[in-house]
């Protein structure tokens, strides 16, 4: 397991490289964005995609509490005035615990998924190839309920999902597309612990 760094310029070429893979396989219909992360590469992987003028883009935001606790004072202040290499440790270690936790407590998501009735419309009208994309899967919980969600609301619809980074063994629910599945971390340009 290792931390890398994906800013300015290694980004825009990693979403873009995603966004190849993408097209190689799948012409999505629809492109749904999992924020806060998700929707910068969500953003990117659509204008990158060819026929995009067709093609519609909504965000969905659900939240998990580790990620509120994050923001506090005291942790903020470490994360911004710690070295790299202590960071690059700290993510590793945030890694296995996580995966650890989500092994022995099986992880569920909670939240709801309003579509705006207009995309609501076009999903009934007829089938839809669907790319959900997000920044990493980590237990997969997030993925899995919009996943959930879909096929049991749009039965006919085809839903892939895209993502940077696979950084667990054995996740809920894996991705289809993906540039890292070897357990890599990615200190992406929002990331909490980025060094300007």
């Amino acid at each position: 397991m290792k931390v890398i760094n994906l800013l300015g310029h290694d980004f825009d070429r990693a979403c873009n490289s995603l966004a190849q893979k993408v097209s190689e396989q799948y012409m999505p219909d629809l492109i749904i964005g999992v924020l806060t992360g998700g929707g910068y590469i969500a953003r990117k992987v659509h204008d990158a995609l060819p026929g995009q003028l067709n093609r519609r883009y909504i965000e969905v935001k659900i939240q998990r509490m580790t990620t509120k606790k994050k923001d506090s004072g005291l942790v903020s202040f470490l994360l911004k005035y710690s070295p790299t290499f202590l960071l690059n440790k700290l993510r590793i270690l945030e890694s296995i615990v996580l995966e650890r936790y989500a092994r022995k407590h099986n992880p569920k998501r909670e939240g709801n998924i309003n579509l705006e009735q207009d995309i609501d419309t076009y999903l009934r009208e007829s089938p839809k190839k669907i790319l959900i994309v997000d920044d990493a899967i980590d237990s997969g919980a997030t993925i899995e309920l919009i996943h959930k969600y879909l096929s049991v609301n749009y039965p006919l619809s085809e839903v892939k999902i895209a993502v940077i980074t696979v950084t667990t063994l054995n996740p809920l629910i894996d991705a289809d597309f993906y540039l890292y599945h070897n357990r890599i971390l990615v200190r992406f340009p929002w990331s909490k612990d980025v060094k300007i």
